[in-house]
C-alpha cells in the first residue's frame, strides 16, 4: 500500500463534505461503491470503544447497514475476538485506560499478515498530531466523533473485497 498524500485542496474538499477524516494508506484495490446488501457479501466489523453508549449506538448503526458486528470494550478483548474471528474492518477508539487503540492497531496489523483489514480510528481526538499518530500506528482512516451515517457508509464501502 502506498501513502496517500497529505492535506491538500482535495483533502480539504473531502473533509468539508464528509466531516473531519484522514486517510493513511490506499489499498491496491478498493471495494466498489456497491452497498454491502446489494452484493450479498457479509462483511464483519469489529468495534472497540470503552463507552457503552457509543459502542451500542455505533453497533446498531452498523448492523442496520447490514454488517455483522463484533464488540469489545478493551484492546485485549478486541485482539482476542480478532484471533477467533478475523474482521474485514476494525473500528477502534484511540484512548482510554484499557483501550489503547494505537497499540491495538499495531498488533492487528501484525496479525493481519496477508489478510485484508480496513482499520478505522474513531475518536474525539481531532488535532493534526492525532491524525499523524493514528496513521503511523497502522490505521487506514482517522475519523472524529461523532460520525455521520453517510460518512460511515462511504468509509465502510471501501472495505476490501
Amino acid at each position: 500500500m502506498e501513502p496517500i498524500k497529505g492535506r491538500n485542496e482535495a483533502d480539504t474538499k473531502l473533509a468539508g463534505t464528509l466531516g473531519e477524516l484522514a486517510f493513511g494508506r490506499r489499498p491496491a484495490a478498493w471495494a466498489t461503491q456497491e452497498t454491502h446488501r446489494e452484493t450479498g457479501v457479509h462483511k464483519t466489523i469489529l468495534i472497540a470503544d470503552r463507552d457503552d453508549g457509543a459502542l451500542a449506538g455505533l453497533a446498531n448503526l452498523v448492523e442496520e447497514m447490514g454488517y455483522d458486528v463484533l464488540l469489545a470494550h478493551t484492546a485485549a478483548d478486541a485482539l482476542n475476538i480478532a484471533r477467533q474471528r478475523w474482521p474485514d474492518v476494525a473500528i477502534l477508539d484511540l484512548g482510554g485506560p484499557e483501550l489503547d487503540g494505537l497499540a491495538a492497531s499495531r498488533e492487528l496489523r501484525g496479525m493481519a499478515a496477508a489478510r485484508s483489514l480496513l482499520l478505522i480510528a474513531l475518536t474525539g481526538w481531532g488535532q493534526p498530531q492525532h491524525w499523524d499518530m493514528a496513521l503511523a500506528a497502522g490505521f487506514d482512516v482517522h475519523l472524529v466523533k461523532p460520525v455521520g451515517l453517510d460518512q460511515l457508509s462511504f468509509i465502510l464501502s471501501m472495505a476490501y473485497e
